[in-house]
């Protein structure tokens, strides 16, 4: 389009339904499967297609935006017809700006949506960059009630902002989409690829999804794996699909490579963490005056070997992984550990002898190095496995 475009541009073009949907595949590089797609906008016009970043800023300004938001949560309904009849598994997400949650009207049409089925909570996901809702209380009130509705929330472009830590803390997000940029410098730039590990570690500790996008080749995709990484989106992956083609790419789809080589690492940080939490809680109910249980502190650690982080990990693992004998050979160790754990812990809360405690704190130690060893050593196996 040679012209300037305008918002009588625009209009015409919701008009004459000349937006359409295109979708990029997510794909998680834990088990390889294909996870879902994000749902792009495309401006088709005279047969060209006219890039977002050439409208969007003017619809952005003039909130536009959100009749265009609107537009495409319709096209994604009807489209989802045709995507869950081939896999009703993926979950589709879709970007919304922050002046589309300024009023109820988007989140009023949502929860339409759901309550008569037309969309599934679980299964839909909205991305929003951490920009958009700086100083928005309205957007927080009305995203918060779609994550109570069971609906994924994104930050979307994570790192880009100034404030990202701080919207991180406040705002209902249950997934973190790193910015393609650090993921593109991941080759060239030491500081690029710190930000990544830590924002992955991040994302780890506060128990909710990573995916990062830019992905353009299979280094990228191998050190994102190595970092532990849960899930990737990129043109190395595929490039964004019109609809025909995007549920063609879903029947034929074949697992990309995976390697729990980073999980493994993610395991390693998740037992030290776990084994100082256990020592530190053991010194300070040992230290104060009180009896106290140790289950109502706060912080306290996790005892039940199912349900701490290293536990999660273990029983997510497809049974394939866990037939491994190096992998199976950390069940039964981490389960003693925890014992320990929980015996150290009920001897300090009911202040026992100091030598008692010291005697309780070596045998918990010899059994964190014990399984310690045995994470390092699944993780050179894989190592191994991958370089032959």
């Amino acid at each position: 389009m040679s012209k300037k475009i305008n918002l009588l541009d625009l209009q015409a073009a919701l008009d004459n339904h000349e937006f359409e949907l295109f979708y990029q595949p997510k794909v998680s590089m834990i088990t390889g499967d294909l996870t879902g797609a994000e749902a792009l906008i495309r401006w088709r016009k005279n047969g060209e297609f006219i890039l977002p970043d050439q409208f969007i800023p003017l619809a952005e300004e003039s909130n536009f935006i959100c009749e265009i938001t609107k537009y495409v949560f319709n096209e994604l309904i009807i489209n989802l017809t045709c995507i869950e009849a081939i896999n009703d598994a993926l979950v589709i997400s879709f970007n919304a700006s922050g002046k589309d949650f300024q009023n109820g009207d988007l989140a009023e049409i949502i929860s339409s949506a759901i309550n008569n089925n037309l969309i599934r909570a679980e299964k839909f996901e909205i991305e929003v960059t951490e920009t958009a809702l700086v100083n928005n209380s309205q957007a927080k009130k009305y995203l918060s009630q779609m994550s109570d509705l069971g609906i994924s929330i994104a930050m979307d472009d994570f790192g880009t902002g100034h404030s990202g830590l701080v919207e991180l803390s406040q705002w209902p997000f249950s997934v973190l989409k790193m910015d393609k940029k650090f993921v593109k410098g991941l080759k060239d730039s030491a500081k690029d690829r710190e930000i990544v590990r830590a924002s992955i570690r991040l994302a780890h500790q506060l128990d909710i999804d990573i995916i990062a996008e830019g992905i353009e080749d299979q280094h990228t995709y191998q050190v994102l794996q190595e970092f532990g990484c849960e899930n990737g989106q990129g043109y190395w992956i595929s490039k964004p699909l019109a609809l025909q083609d995007f549920l063609i790419y879903i029947k034929h789809y074949k697992k990309l490579p995976v390697s729990p080589a980073g999980l493994l690492y993610m395991a390693q940080l998740d037992h030290i963490q776990w084994r100082k939490t256990v020592i530190d809680t053991a010194l300070f109910l040992q230290g104060t005056t009180e009896t106290r249980s140790f289950e109502n502190l706060r912080g306290c650690p996790e005892i039940d070997p199912t349900t701490c982080r290293l536990g999660k990990w273990y029983y997510s693992l497809s049974e394939e992984l866990r037939n491994f004998d190096c992998i199976k050979s950390l069940e039964e160790p981490h389960i003693s550990l925890h014992k320990a754990g929980d015996k150290l812990l009920r001897a300090a809360q009911n202040h026992c002898s100091m030598d008692e405690l010291m005697l309780l704190m070596r045998s918990l130690s010899e059994k964190s190095i014990h399984l310690l060893g045995l994470l390092q050593t699944c993780e050179h196996n894989v190592h191994a496995n991958q370089l032959r």
